[in-house]
């Protein structure tokens, strides 16, 4: 199994490799899912970084752009998991079992997600859902939108209280800096934009790792 990061680690898309690698991504990102190219010849291309390569294949229903069957993404996981270091895949997937299954004797890492891009639920529900998620996978995955303030404190709460490893994000302009205080209080991966933000919220590369140095964390 590859071996989880000894510091908290920035998740970068593989699209944009070698600038991501260049201001200090540790970890790329295949969103598969909103690659324009077939998969396999999708990875292929990117093949050799000798980075960490995190496979997601995000779902409609869970904001991405995957509209294919359960039954599809699971053969897809399966195809690609030999270029995988990580699978990410959503709590809410029926067939979730299926696919963390197929990290058996791969190396793989998977980290069981769940996002919540309407609201951030409350403290107790985000705890049951990070022990949910460590139930299924390796790493428990919680982002979600906050409201105020006191929604992003909830959830530093909730990340210091869960079992670890773990990963949260609270999205938005007013989650924006738990890219880079979430790890504080235990998350260890953080994930930026090298060109544009694909997700609300992101902070570039090179500056998470800057604020991540400030706070002691690199």
């Amino acid at each position: 199994m590859v071996d989880l990061p000894k510091v908290v680690a920035v998740v970068a898309s593989v699209e944009e490799a070698k600038e991501a690698i260049a201001l200090g991504a540790d970890v790329m990102e295949a969103r598969v899912d909103l690659a324009a190219e077939e998969p396999q010849l999708f990875l292929e291309n990117i093949d050799g970084l000798n980075k960490p390569l995190i496979v997601t294949i995000r779902p409609a229903w869970e904001g991405g752009a995957f509209k294919g069957s359960d039954g599809e993404r699971a053969l897809l996981f399966k195809k690609l998991m030999p270029m995988a270091d990580y699978i990410d895949v959503e709590l809410r997937a029926k067939n979730l079992d299926e696919i963390v299954r197929l990290t058996i004797g791969s190396g793989a890492i998977s980290i069981v997600s769940y996002h919540d891009f309407q609201k951030t639920p409350p403290q107790k529900d985000m705890l049951d859902i990070l022990a949910r998620c460590r139930e299924k996978g390796d790493i428990a995955k919680l982002a979600v939108m906050p409201g105020g303030p006191e929604d992003v404190l909830a959830l530093y709460e909730a990340t210091l209280k869960a079992e670890k490893p773990l990963c949260t994000i609270a999205m938005g302009a007013i989650g924006m800096h738990s890219r880079l205080v979430a790890p504080v209080y235990g998350s260890i991966l953080t994930y930026g934009y090298v060109r544009e933000p694909v997700a609300p919220g992101q902070m570039r590369v090179d500056k998470i790792i800057e604020g991540l140095r400030i706070l002691g964390l690199r």
